[in-house]
């Protein structure tokens, strides 16, 4: 009756705001098998609130955290407390601590079994007389296991060590050599046997049958070495990969192929054709990508006499011969050379050297020579080195008779006392949109609104400054990766910076994970990203999450016509991260710190431009 009163004397007839809820564990009572668990809830912004008697921390978003509040085994009663002035709220989360199922490892006797589940590979695999692949199973622990192909030899699988207790891992492992006896182009299964061990090397004693087998789902194919079978790229980007393996953003990729581009096929493994490029350099090609040319179609096989240094009124071109027939595959990559100057490299694959006529116009401003080597057998490699010290982006269009490497010119940076982003054109892309939401923060916060809004106050300070801004998506849109990237290429922009927010596993703590990072994927977009980078530690307080390279999002990996980076602000997962990205003048604050590093990276390159105009306007002296 007294608190009614009160509430009704401070509130009148409107309900109070909600004091306390708990947010995580979201069930009370709940099951873990954890030490520790987090407590995490909603309460007023300025309320003081304490679990377990531990002070909590809590944040503008009136989120509340206790991190890894320790645990019993048995039932664990959490009081959770909450205070505002005169208001008191509190609530017991309970939390039963059980011990984890540790899967049970042991010496008993047990029966000969093999996981079929655990059969690795599984499905359709193709190989050519003589390549290897991996054969692989879980069984019975301290056995000896052994696989073939069809009628085949039984060949040896391997235990694998396990050194946390010292038993028998019942893990088994082997390679197959694709024998030439079999290259009949018949797939025959892949068959596993498991048989008992006896005497003083039985760790494990079995009972029932001693010698188990089974065919498994797996079907293997040999190829002779005497057909040569070659697959032919369909879709706008086909990615080919160092080898078998899922991995976040995809990639890493050998090379990105546009469509009629032939490639030499050795084998097949999980829906993907195995690729040889060059006798030391393979990948791999979904099958979705690629059609089979009919057998017996010949390989294409590149050579050119010249190459073809000059420019137009946009930019530097290098121009290869590359006739429909020879469309062998290549690969562009970006690095620096031994002088500190940049670098482009155009490998061919399928390919012999035979340039003997190199041709550098004075059209060109930027390559300053170009180069053709034979690294290896059937690998060409064309070495455009650049007399610039910053590499400003580079393009490659293949013509009905050539391949032509278009290398970016240096933008003419206003003078000072302007800032360098004056009358540049700057692209910027909010991360994720429309149905794409992004990652959710502890307070309900979507990282597209999040990323939308830092994109907005991006957009005031370079205008600011006297930068024009285009996106690379519009308002709450959301347009595919490639779409990104093509129309900030379209755009010509000087620069491309995708803002986005993190996020990581809350499980050993919500304030665990923090701090601010960039990412580039390409050599000469690094510099930029670290003098972004150093700027946020400065301005912003932020944690150190670091300066991050070789990052596979698609629209900075595509994106080679300027420099490119991505800003991750902070965490979505850390509600003190959180707090910040929400709050209008710490937004602002973070952007500026944007735009300063970009500031920084750019005078650095005006310093460099007039030093270099200062040195070709000094007159020779006589004799010189």
């Amino acid at each position: 009756m007294v608190w009614a009163l009160c509430s009704a004397a401070v509130w009148g007839t409107a309900a109070p705001p909600e004091l306390l809820r708990i947010l995580d564990p979201e069930k009370s009572p709940t099951t873990v098998t954890r030490e520790a668990v987090n407590v995490m809830g909603k309460t007023l912004p300025d309320a003081r609130v304490t679990v377990g008697g531990v002070p909590a921390k809590v944040f503008a978003t009136g989120i509340f955290v206790r991190d890894q509040v320790p645990l019993e085994v048995g039932t664990n009663a959490i009081v959770v407390e909450a205070r505002h002035g005169a208001r008191r709220e509190a609530t017991t989360v309970v939390v039963n601590r059980a011990l984890p199922l540790k899967k049970k490892r042991t010496t008993e006797p047990q029966a000969l079994r093999i996981e079929a589940k655990s059969v690795e590979p599984s499905g359709e695999v193709i190989a050519t007389a003589g390549e290897e692949f991996i054969v692989s199973c879980e069984g019975t622990p301290g056995q000896i296991a052994e696989f073939r192909l069809g009628d085949g030899p039984w060949r040896p699988l391997v235990e694998l060590e396990e050194s946390v207790d010292g038993l028998p891992s019942g893990k088994y492992r082997g390679v197959c050599v694709a024998p030439a006896t079999l290259a009949d182009g018949k797939p025959r299964t892949l068959g596993l046997r498991l048989r008992a061990k006896s005497g003083a090397d039985a760790v494990v004693k079995v009972t029932g049958p001693e010698q188990i087998e089974i065919p498994t789902k797996t079907q293997v194919t040999v190829w002779g070495s005497d057909v040569v079978r070659l697959v032919r790229t369909r879709g706008e980007m086909t990615g080919l990969v160092h080898g078998l393996h899922e991995v976040r953003l995809a990639g890493p990729y050998v090379t990105v192929l546009p469509p009629e581009i032939v490639l030499r096929v050795t084998g097949k493994q999980s829906g993907n054709w195995h690729v040889r490029l060059c006798p030391t350099l393979d990948a791999w090609v979904s099958e979705k990508d690629v059609e089979m040319l009919p057998e017996g179609s010949a390989p294409p096989h590149l050579f050119f006499t010249l190459v073809s240094v000059g420019g137009d009124e946009l930019s530097d071109m290098v121009t290869i011969p590359y006739p429909r027939d020879a469309r062998v595959p290549y690969a562009v990559s970006s690095g620096v050379g031994p002088a500190g100057r940049p670098q482009i490299f155009v490998d061919f694959f399928g390919a012999h050297h035979a340039a003997t006529w190199i041709s550098h116009r004075p059209t060109a401003q930027v390559v300053r020579e170009v180069c053709v080597e034979q690294p290896a057998q059937d690998w060409v490699r064309v070495r455009v080195d650049l007399s610039a010290p910053q590499l400003w982006g580079y393009l490659v269009d293949v013509t009905t008779n050539s391949l032509v490497l278009r290398v970016r010119r240096p933008p003419e940076l206003a003078q000072p006392p302007k800032s360098p982003l004056a009358g540049l054109v700057i692209a910027l892309e909010a991360g994720h949109g429309g149905s794409n939401t992004g990652a959710l923060g502890v307070s309900g916060s979507l990282e597209k609104d999040i990323n939308r809004m830092a994109v907005d106050e991006l957009t005031r300070q370079l205008e600011a400054k006297g930068a024009k801004v285009i996106m690379a998506r519009e308002g709450d849109t959301n347009p595919n990766l490639a779409e990104r990237a093509r129309r900030a290429t379209e755009s010509s922009a000087t620069l491309f910076i995708s803002v986005h927010a993190n996020s990581a596993d809350q499980t050993r703590g919500y304030l665990r994970v923090s701090g601010t990072s960039t990412y580039y994927k390409h050599s000469f977009c690094r510099d930029l990203a670290d003098a972004v980078h150093k700027r946020l530690l400065e301005m912003t307080g932020l944690g150190d999450f670091g300066n991050v390279g070789n990052f596979n999002y698609l629209p900075i990996r595509e994106l080679t016509w300027m420099p490119s980076m991505l800003v991750e602000q902070a965490f979505m997962s850390n509600p003190e991260d959180e707090a910040k990205m929400l709050d209008p003048k710490f937004r602002a604050t973070m952007m500026e710190a944007v735009v300063k590093g970009i500031e920084d990276w750019l005078e650095t390159q005006r310093q460099a431009q007039m030093k270099s105009q200062s040195a070709r306007s000094v007159p020779k002296k006589k004799g010189e």
